[in-house]
């Protein structure tokens, strides 16, 4: 018995290797050997980070993207914070932020 290549059309129609040779895997089938793992994380990721942006824009808020606004709305004091994407982390300096926002946008002196 001689192994003869199967794009040689010596195969009969229900050739084992040539129905073999059309088997593919998916890359999530292999999380070990590529990154399906880490593009799940990613969009999971992006998914709850898409809510919590349109829940934020519901609250009249408008953070500067939509990466990373789960975390944004899980830390956020103040609407300054928000809307600047940067993190204070005293409470009541970011209320005074948007105390000074809110009468800069009135056009009100502000006096340090």
């Amino acid at each position: 018995m001689t192994a003869l290549p199967h794009n040689q059309g010596h195969c009969k129609p229900d050739c084992f290797g040539c129905k073999a040779s059309g088997i593919s895997f998916a890359p999530s089938a292999m999380p070990t050997r590529s990154d399906a793992g880490a593009q799940e994380a990613f969009t999971q990721q992006r998914h709850k980070d898409v809510a919590a942006y349109k829940r934020l824009r519901a609250d009249g808020l408008q953070p500067k993207s939509t990466t990373g606004a789960a975390n944004l709305e899980a830390r956020a004091d103040s609407k300054w914070e928000v809307e600047t994407g940067q993190m204070i982390g005293n409470a009541s300096i970011s209320r005074q932020l948007d105390e000074v926002q809110s009468a800069i946008n009135k056009g009100e002196t502000v006096v340090l």
